[in-house]
């Protein structure tokens, strides 16, 4: 047994959250009847032309995307980056609020509401965009919530939300033209998303997979992201130190999005189909969680002019409070 653990961690020592349109994904952490406040700070980056045979750099000079199209579009008309220099790059810095609220034993309700600043370089075109992004609010329900004094742990929740359009999505740059969707801190549109997560864990170690498939709506812009999904797999093992658990795990983080649209018409080059991989860990000390995790590129299909994946970021404060009362009484 401890030969295996010490496998595992020689494993997941080795050079994660969800989609970040979605972000319903709340760690992996086994909890029972604990709501939550989590400060929570993302940062990603595209650089490097993958038709260029050009590497991708993380950490970037003066960088620190919501999509890996170059093109600069603006209503109808497109300009395109002529350079493709190894110095351009996308990134996104995204602070988040959430929270988690036990309406009842097995419903909770959850918010996350975001502010988001977009660095973006192509040849010597530079752009910093601030702003509050847009808001999601979802309810979850636990089908299956077999933890405190089983041998085998489960926990199974399905839900589903909603994201608001109340990020700022018509800012306009210096010449008084309004920016690019890629470039806005909101999309301006109502979307719904629905979700399914399952764990289970035995002792010392675990799985736990999140699903969420996004439904976008369109704007009064005639801009509308197609629909997205989003696969999360997370292999874990738990260490306990007196009152400090520890919980390193590798992520695997599939996304999918087809693309914009505008007037209809999708837009080339802003397909999402990525894998994404790497480490995670997760620290608990009496109702606090420390979450930190990086993915690194694992698999990508994108276009020749566009940027690639060079990686994703992640760390998070969260403070657990459990709950004895719920608005709507329990009758299990």
């Amino acid at each position: 047994m401890n030969f295996l653990r010490i496998v595992f961690l020689l494993f997941f020592s080795l050079p994660a959250l969800a989609c970040d349109l979605c972000g319903s994904y709340m760690g992996i952490t086994p909890y029972d009847n604990q709501s939550q406040l989590t400060l929570l700070h993302r940062y990603r980056v595209f650089n490097g032309y993958r038709n260029y045979q050009q590497s991708s750099r993380f950490l970037i000079p003066g960088a620190y995307k919501t999509m890996h199209d170059p093109s600069i579009i603006a209503g109808d008309s497109t300009t395109e980056i002529k350079n493709h220099s190894s110095k351009d790059y996308e990134t996104y810095k995204v602070i988040e609020l959430r929270g988690k609220y036990f309406l009842h034993l097995r419903w909770e309700m959850n918010f996350i509401l975001p502010v988001q600043q977009i660095k973006t370089k192509y040849d010597e075109d530079r752009n910093i965009n601030s702003g509050m992004a847009d808001p999601s609010l979802f309810l979850g329900y636990h089908i299956i919530k077999r933890l405190s004094g089983f041998a085998i742990k489960q926990r199974m929740i399905i839900g589903g939300g909603i994201k608001l359009p109340l990020g700022v999505s018509n800012k306009k740059n210096s010449e008084d033209q309004r920016m690019q969707l890629l470039n806005q801190n909101g999309t301006g549109s109502f979307d719904h998303f629905y979700y399914i997560n399952y764990m289970v864990s035995k002792k010392w170690w675990g799985v736990n997979t999140n699903c969420i498939f996004k439904f976008n709506g369109t704007n009064k812009f005639n801009e509308r992201y197609a629909n997205s999904y989003n696969q999360v797999l997370s292999l874990f093992v738990k260490l306990e130190i007196k009152d400090l658990s520890i919980y390193p795990s590798v992520f695997m983080n599939y996304e999918y999005c087809k693309g914009l649209y505008l007037n209809k018409n999708l837009v080339k080059g802003t397909n999402v189909n990525v894998l994404l991989v790497g480490p995670s860990i997760d620290v608990n000390y009496k109702g606090f969680v420390l979450n930190t995790s990086y993915q690194f590129n694992g698999y990508e299909r994108v276009s020749s002019q566009s940027l690639s994946n060079a990686g994703r970021f992640v760390i998070g404060l969260t403070y657990n409070f459990n709950q004895n009362k719920y608005l709507i009484k329990n009758k299990d």
